[in-house]
């Protein structure tokens, strides 16, 4: 850790770790001027001083301070693909500061982008805002934790490290080396992906092992219901969801109560429809993110890429942080059917999940009418009648005309750095 990063951890600890016990008024001036200087930093830099410049202001106009949420409603949001192409346009002076860290997204999409920040958004983002969630769920100092993450086995850290207390192990190792390195290394709180969890869960659980995680932390894919389940069986433990993105860090995180929490002191969170309007709380949209703290290189009203809503009712554990609700998927993750209509993944695993004794599965779409679904059944199941099952619920729920291949097999493949998609539209290249 660098001395900058170390000086801004503590300068804003009792700030960033107190701002969830704000009230709601008090948190929406704390993220309008941020806003307010966020926007005026991102006119200094040649990507966003056009923009603001085709919207009618400047960074210097009174609007700025008066009104910023209506000067950011006027920009259209931005996607992946747009930054990429603006390159050193994004930063602040136009050019890489020494100091600033990054950070590289999977490129799980085929568009890999590294974001930058300053020393301080880097403490913020990267540490005080994992830490007061995880503390809010019940991680206290002390415990062992296990991260589960998507390194080179000879970078990871299995046995805990000098420390002893966190250790760093690779999915992309076979799931029973990680189900084995988690039971020697007896974590109170396990950090992955869900399906890396559930995989080596279900191995710890086949081979009879009985140790309990406590806590138990899922991010980087959507967690369906089942999954959820499975996990939380396998580890005899509570599962806690964290929502983000590699650009953003973490947006929302899961609260002991349920409430799924957005980080509304230092992101700002738009659901919008396909115009880039915003749409009223509870409706269904493409999720937009303003990254409020990071002024090396500014994000606004970035397309996240995934589809969800915003409650407008607030949580009972009291925090004035707004909730988001079911987040139903990536946008690129949506089929198209002949007859026109787009259907959320969400929609197809939320009527998998009816299906009794199917341990695992992944759908892939061929065509307009037809979806290749590959499940790993209970071996005590009945496959014939597992197989009418999955055409029934998927024809019932999804579109009556679906035409359902299923395949039995023993292994799901994975995506880029290990990441899996549970569902696989048409174009999206796994076919085979």
């Amino acid at each position: 850790m660098n001395g900058a990063v170390a000086f801004w951890l503590a300068a804003d600890a009792l700030p960033v770790l107190g701002a969830p016990w704000l009230d709601a008024d008090r948190l929406r001036a704390l993220g309008r001027r941020r806003l307010s200087r966020l926007l005026r930093t991102a006119g200094r830099t040649g990507f966003y001083e056009a923009r603001l410049r085709e919207a009618g202001v400047t960074a210097s106009s009174l609007l700025v301070e008066r009104d910023p949420a209506a000067v950011l409603a006027g920009l259209a949001p931005v996607t992946k693909a747009e930054l990429r192409e603006a390159g050193t346009a994004l930063f602040v002076g136009g050019r890489r500061r020494s100091g600033w860290r990054s950070s590289t997204s999977s490129g799980s999409t085929g568009e890999p982008f590294r974001v930058y920040y300053d020393p301080r958004a880097w403490a913020t983002l990267k540490v005080l805002v994992k830490l007061r969630a995880r503390r809010r769920c019940g991680l206290e100092v002390g415990h062992r934790v296990a991260l589960l993450d998507a390194v080179p086995p000879v970078d990871a850290s299995p046995d805990g490290g000098p420390a002893g207390r966190v250790a760093r192990i690779s999915v992309l190792q076979p799931p029973e080396v990680v189900a084995a390195q988690l039971a020697a290394f007896m974590p109170d709180a396990v950090y992955g992906p869900p399906s890396a969890l559930r995989e080596a869960g279900a191995i710890l659980q086949g081979g009879g092992a009985r140790f309990r995680v406590p806590l138990i932390f899922t991010s980087g894919e959507l967690l369906h219901p089942g999954a959820r389940a499975a996990i939380s069986r396998a580890f005899q433990g509570r599962v806690f969801d964290v929502y983000g993105s590699s650009e953003t860090k973490e947006i929302a995180w899961e609260c002991p109560a349920g409430g799924m929490h957005v980080n509304a002191d230092v992101v700002r969170v738009e659901i919008v429809d396909e115009d880039g309007r915003s749409v009223p709380d509870g409706v269904e949209g493409q999720i937009v993110v303003t990254s409020l703290v990071n002024h090396a290189m500014p994000l606004l009203r970035y397309r996240v890429g995934d589809r969800g809503s915003l409650l407008p009712s607030r949580c009972e554990c009291g925090l004035a942080f707004p909730l988001l609700g079911v987040v139903t998927g990536r946008e690129a993750d949506m089929l198209e059917l002949q007859d026109g209509r787009r259907v959320s993944p969400y929609a197809l695993t939320c009527a998998l999940e009816r299906v009794g004794q199917v341990l695992r599965y992944q759908i892939t779409q061929l065509d307009p009418v037809r979806v290749r679904v590959r499940a790993i059944p209970h071996p005590d199941a009945d496959r014939a009648a597992m197989a009418e099952h999955i055409r029934a619920v998927l024809r019932t729920e999804v579109a009556p005309f679906l035409e359902v291949e299923i395949e039995y097999v023993d292994r799901l493949a994975h995506g880029p750095r290990a990441k899996f998609r549970v569902v696989e539209p048409l174009g999206s290249g796994a076919r085979g």
